[in-house]
């Protein structure tokens, strides 16, 4: 009797209360204007994984090529952890304003490092793994923040992360 009686009532939540009217949010024409007009020149997903795999396959031929100690698969290992911290730096920054980027940089440091081994240059290859971690990472929030800066002002995506690629 009890499971036909809580299938009956699947939908009616346990803190539903008949007298009680739900809150209907309404969204300002300003915020669905500025929302459909940033949502309209939008970038393709393709391309930002493209240029993603793009980059990760020139840094992982020329980063081992100037700091010898770092391997190419120290570097695919960065490349595919890092958007993962990337997302949760962009959404920390957002809510804090404070960016975590030197922590994830020294992350890399230590499971770099440790996992290149002193003997084999582990000092070097951490260092330089930081450097490469921190420039995905920060540079994700920092694009984060302006893509905020572009919707509060109407600009357009493409042209915001156009002039964030040819300026950085």
């Amino acid at each position: 009797f009890g499971l036909y009686k809580q299938f009956k009532n699947k939908d009616a939540l346990p803190i539903n209360d008949d007298r009680s009217s739900p809150d209907i949010v309404k969204i300002s024409y300003d915020d669905k204007r500025r929302t459909e007009l940033f949502l309209k020149d939008k970038i393709p997903s393709w391309f930002a994984i493209t240029g993603y795999v793009v980059l990760a396959i020139v840094s992982i031929i020329t980063v081992p090529h100037i700091f010898h100690q770092l391997k190419w698969y120290h570097i695919l290992t960065m490349y595919i952890i890092a958007p993962v911290l990337a997302f949760c730096n962009a959404y920390g920054c957002g809510l804090t304003d404070w960016s975590l980027a030197s922590t994830y940089g020294k992350l890399a440091i230590f499971t770099i490092g440790a996992w290149a081994g002193a003997a084999n240059g582990g000092v070097l290859a951490g260092l330089a793994a930081c450097g490469v971690m921190m420039n995905i990472v920060s540079t994700a929030s920092d694009l984060m923040q302006d893509f905020k800066t572009g919707y509060m002002t109407l600009a357009s995506p493409r042209s915001m992360f156009l002039s964030q690629a040819i300026g950085t």
